[in-house]
């Protein structure tokens, strides 16, 4: 046991009972009152009544006869107390918990850390963790209670210790105690949280370890282990047999298979609507990857648009240099999959178009080409050409997107990024600090969800490699492109939209992604500014905080180390120099895990379930000519039935929230015990429900609603 430097009362556990507790968010003040006395107690010595809450998850108990418990205090500890006696003694058991009353022959003082120890025991229970929410501590001669949050998994061979407040390096550095504890913490996890550099790829890094050599506290729970491998399992069985037995004659065999799986609880892909130029416009600005497009002021120079056809499209007969002075004219630009590999016998486009937002306030395509260097060879194609020319300009665009997004869009600014922030706060930060507590529900199953992602769907040969036009080197190529140019503020939707032009509604009405999302916004930074005004006075106190220096600069450093050319740090700060840019940054993190993350993820299956709206690949070069096209030219362009089903087997899983998930404003783990920081957490709720209302209210309203950034539906962390 860690040294504190106070003498050790000889110690015992004189009295212990079980209770169970019932299902729900369990609180130290919704249990019973604790109500252990000693029988007889002695003369001179002191007693401590100890409640420690086992965890509701499934194996959260452990049958081990060797766990102990230890109070430290300013005056001395206990040592280590066995809290199950004998081979026969009720091992802990989930959703129990368990009252003692500890008898020390010396006055402990005020306790201040609580340890738990979980010793290797082969013989009983090899491998046995033990999930601990809190613990209680009632000093019955000063007549007091103190709360001490734990929410870890005690692993086989581990000891942890926890202390009670939320408290900043400066609040404790007059205490020898407190302070040894939080280096004590750190340590610990520095030897289990550790960098790997993903340095061929030019991506941020992650945990070094494999799904199964996860700490504990980020693997899978049981419910959602059996949820995803089930999910998993049957998505791609039901549909791969279904493409078995299947023949692609037609665009109503791709509508067959895409029905294979049923519904998502989100809105059902309308096969009626999808050639629609207002329905493409709609998915620009509301599907997954609603983060492309940008106002256009001045045309590239290698996009040479046919004035004539383009104001054939100008419903209000200005030109189109005044179309864009108005601020009507938007543009996509995926310059960025130019040259990029594919596999042989796919092919995939670098596309530009031209968007304009029309009299009925619809924003619709009026211009696209497939490659970047114009030519006799590269036609742009209209929504006056021949229908066939002109879906599958939009087929090709949108196979591009989805290529773009799911590597782009997704993966490197979502899930990789918070794979680093999850490291920095563990390795940094220890459990007592404000913005490790602020931070923590939104890393939940992230490390866990990042390492399956890169054992089966991104890496070689993984499932984006089959699926993709892209494959195995293209997918390298785009995370290199991707990963030296990714900047933190891609997440940051309050500059996003102005760096893009598109913050203003009357010019760019329906872009619902933008208008939820500052919502939410507003909403997390109030919440983030409310709790961090509790613990920092001022900018000197943050700029004084060693820990969260650390904790910039291992994020800086190690984190986003800037590979093959790109910007270290890729503007996340070695240094934080004032309270209004770490409110920005912690709010930048909690809306990249929550409400970024929902935005581009969870309509995957209503984009992507029907190939021929989003292909994840196409069998033929982008035309060079225009009037040759017709439906047969469509059918073998679309990618096979066999591709088709894997893509739509993966949407499916993607899209699917867990039986055990966690939505946004949800913080079952009470890491804050004060009662200001309490009532901020439900004042932040009543934020999140009013915003949900009115998306209901807007929803009701509309043709096709958009639910991906209602709160309740926002899951709380990256999960899937």
């Amino acid at each position: 046991m860690t040294s504190y430097n106070v003498s050790e009362a000889s110690s015992t556990i004189c009295k212990r009972e079980q209770k169970a507790y019932g299902s729900g968010n369990i609180t130290s003040a919704s249990l019973d009152p604790f109500q252990l006395a000693a029988d007889s107690p002695k003369y001179a010595h002191f007693y401590y009544g100890v409640r420690i809450v086992t965890g509701s998850e499934k194996f959260a108990g452990t049958p081990d006869t060797d766990i102990y418990v230890s109070l430290v205090g300013t005056k001395a500890c206990t040592g280590k107390l066995k809290i199950v006696s004998g081979w026969f003694s009720t091992g802990i058991s989930a959703q129990y918990y368990d009252d003692m009353m500890v008898e020390s022959s010396a006055d402990l003082g005020e306790v201040l850390v609580v340890i738990i120890g979980n010793p290797a025991n082969w013989v009983i229970s090899a491998g046995s963790a033990w999930y601990v929410d809190f613990v209680d501590v009632h000093d019955l001669q000063r007549k007091t209670k103190k709360e001490f949050p734990c929410y870890h998994w005690i692993e086989d061979g581990d000891e942890i210790s926890f202390t009670e407040k939320t408290t900043t390096l400066k609040d404790v550095k007059n205490n020898p105690i407190l302070c040894r504890q939080r280096e004590q913490q750190l340590e610990y996890h520095k030897g289990r949280y550790k960098w790997e550099p993903f340095q061929d790829l030019a991506l941020p890094s992650g945990i070094d370890a494999k799904v199964k050599k996860l700490p504990s506290d980020e693997q899978f729970s049981a419910v959602k282990t059996f949820d995803f491998l089930s999910t998993a399992l049957a998505s791609k069985g039901t549909v791969m047999f279904k493409a078995a037995f299947s023949e692609i004659l037609s665009l109503a065999h791709y509508e067959e298979l895409a029905t294979t799986l049923g519904n998502v609880p989100f809105p059902t892909f309308n096969f009626a609507r999808w050639t629609r130029d207002e329905e493409f416009g709609r998915q620009v600005l509301n599907g997954v990857n609603p983060v492309i497009i940008e106002r256009c002021s001045q045309l590239p120079p290698n996009f040479p648009v046919a004035i004539d056809l383009i104001e054939q499209s100008l419903v209000r007969g200005l030109s189109l240099e005044d179309e864009m002075k108005a601020g009507r004219i938007y543009i996509c630009n995926l310059k960025v999959m130019d040259g990029i590999t594919c596999q042989p016998g796919w092919y995939c486009a670098a596309p530009i178009c031209l968007l304009y937002v029309n009299k009925r306030k619809q924003l619709i395509p009026i211009a696209i080409q497939l490659k970047q260097k114009p030519g006799s060879d590269n036609p742009i194609f209209y929504p006056t050409d021949n229908w066939a020319d002109w879906l599958l300009a939009k087929l090709y665009y949108q196979s591009a997107s989805t290529q773009f997004h799911q590597i782009a869009t997704h993966y490197l600014p979502c899930h990789a990024a918070m794979e680093v922030y999850s490291m920095g706060t563990m390795r940094n930060l220890p459990d007592a600090h404000p913005v490790h507590k602020l931070l923590k529900p939104h890393f939940r199953y992230t490390l866990a969800i990042n390492t399956k992602a890169r054992d089966r769907l991104i890496c070689d040969g993984g499932s984006i490699d089959k699926i993709f036009a892209i494959g195995g080197e293209g997918r390298k190529q785009l995370m290199r492109i991707g990963g030296k140019a990714y900047s933190i503020h891609w997440t940051n939707i309050k500059r996003s939209v102005k760096e893009r032009g598109v913050e203003d509604p009357n010019l760019l009405p329906g872009y619902h992604y933008r208008d939820d999302g500052l919502k939410i916004w507003q909403a997390m930074e109030a919440f983030v500014t409310d709790i961090l005004n509790e613990f920092y006075a001022s900018d000197e106190d943050v700029k004084g905080d060693s820990e969260l220096q650390n904790w910039a600069n291992d994020i800086y450093t190690n984190g986003f180390p800037g590979h093959q050319g790109g910007k270290q740090g890729h503007d996340f700060p070695n240094t934080i120099t004032s309270k209004a840019q770490l409110v920005e940054l912690c709010t930048l993190i909690i809306f990249t895990g929550s409400a970024q993350h929902a935005a581009v993820n969870f309509g995957q299956y209503e984009m992507y379930n029907y190939a021929p709206n989003a292909p994840p690949g196409l069998r033929l070069p982008p035309p060079t000519i225009k009037g040759k096209a017709d439906m047969q030219t469509m059918l073998d362009t679309l990618p096979d039935k066999n591709s088709a089903a894997l893509a739509l087997a993966i949407s499916h899983m993607l899209s699917q929230f867990s039986p055990d998930e966690l939505y946004l404003g949800s913080f079952p783990a009470e890491r804050f015990t004060e009662t200001k920081a309490q009532n901020l957490i439900e004042r932040f709720r009543k934020a999140l429900d009013e915003i949900d209302g009115h998306i209901k209210e807007r929803n009701a309203q509309l043709d096709v609603p958009y639910t991906y950034l209602q709160p309740s539906r926002i899951p709380n962390s990256i999960t899937i």
